[in-house]
C-alpha cells in the first residue's frame, strides 16, 4: 500500500526565477501520469505561485476544505492531479507578504497536513533562490531529492552553482538537470545539449527541452504533443 512515507518526493529546482521550474513540474508531472502513476503537486512558491493557474485558466477552483475526521487539509483534483497551493487561500491579487518564519510554517502546513492519499509521486514547485523555503523543504522536511533546471544564461548558470552548493552542504541528492528553453536546436530536431552547462555542472543532463513561442510552450505543459520525444522512457521510473 502506497503512504505518504513511501511516495517518491522530488523537489523541482533552480537558482533563477523564469527558467521553467513550473512549466517543467507539470511536464514531468504528465510524463508519469502517462505512464500510469498517481502524482501530486505542491506548489512551495508561497510568494508567487503559478502551479494552479498554469492546469486552470480560468482559475475555476474552490476554496481549501478540511476533512472533518483528520482535520487535513483536502486536496484539489485538477486533470486527475492531486494538487495543493497556497492559491487556493488567497486572492488571485493579494502580495503575500510574509517573512521567512511564517514562509516556512505554511510551507510545512501544506506538506504536512494535506491529505495527499496513495499517490506515486509528489512532485514540488520549488521558488527562485536558496532561502527559507528551500532549508525548510530539503533540511526541515527531510527532502533528500531535486531536479534541477538549467538554462543556457550566465545569472541562470550563477544562480544554479549557488543552488548545488545549498545542495551539497545540505547532503542532498541531485537526480540532474534537465536543460530548457534551449536555442541550440528546434522540434522536431534531435536534442543538441549545451556544452557549457555540460562543462560547469557535474550533474547529469537527463534531457534537453527546445525554446517554443510561448503559446504553443503552454499548450505542450499539458498535452505534451511535440516535447514528449525529448523526454527519456524511463525518466525517473
Amino acid at each position: 500500500m502506497l503512504t505518504f512515507k513511501s511516495m517518491e518526493k522530488i523537489a523541482i529546482a533552480s537558482g533563477k526565477g523564469g527558467v521553467g521550474k513550473t512549466s517543467l513540474t507539470l511536464i514531468i508531472a504528465n510524463f508519469l501520469k502517462s505512464k500510469g502513476y498517481k502524482v501530486g503537486l505542491l506548489d512551495a512558491d508561497i510568494h508567487g505561485p503559478n502551479l494552479v493557474q498554469l492546469l486552470v485558466s480560468n482559475n475555476d477552483v474552490s476554496s481549501p476544505k478540511s476533512d472533518k475526521g483528520t482535520n487535513q487539509l483536502v486536496p484539489q483534483i485538477i486533470k486527475n492531479f492531486v494538487v495543493n497551493s497556497i492559491d487556493f487561500s488567497m486572492s488571485k491579487e493579494e502580495a503575500t507578504i510574509w517573512r521567512g518564519p511564517l514562509v516556512s510554517k505554511v510551507i510545512k502546513h501544506l506538506y504536512l497536513n494535506t491529505k495527499w492519499g496513495e499517490l506515486d509521486y509528489l512532485l514540488i514547485d520549488m521558488p527562485p533562490g536558496t532561502g527559507d523555503a528551500y532549508l525548510t523543504i530539503l533540511d526541515s522536511l527531510e527532502i533528500d531529492k531535486i531536479l534541477l533546471v538549467a538554462v543556457e544564461d550566465d545569472f541562470c548558470i550563477s544562480n544554479l552553482h549557488k543552488t548545488c552548493s545549498l545542495i551539497n552542504k545540505l547532503n542532498k541528492q541531485s537526480l540532474g538537470i534537465i536543460e530548457n528553453l534551449s536555442e541550440n536546436f528546434s522540434v522536431p530536431s534531435s536534442p543538441v545539449i549545451s556544452k557549457r552547462i555540460k562543462n560547469e555542472f557535474d550533474d547529469e543532463i537527463l534531457f534537453v527541452l527546445p525554446r517554443l513561442p510561448r503559446k504553443i510552450f503552454y499548450q505542450e505543459v499539458n498535452n505534451l504533443d511535440k516535447l514528449r520525444r525529448y523526454i527519456p522512457e524511463n525518466f525517473l521510473i
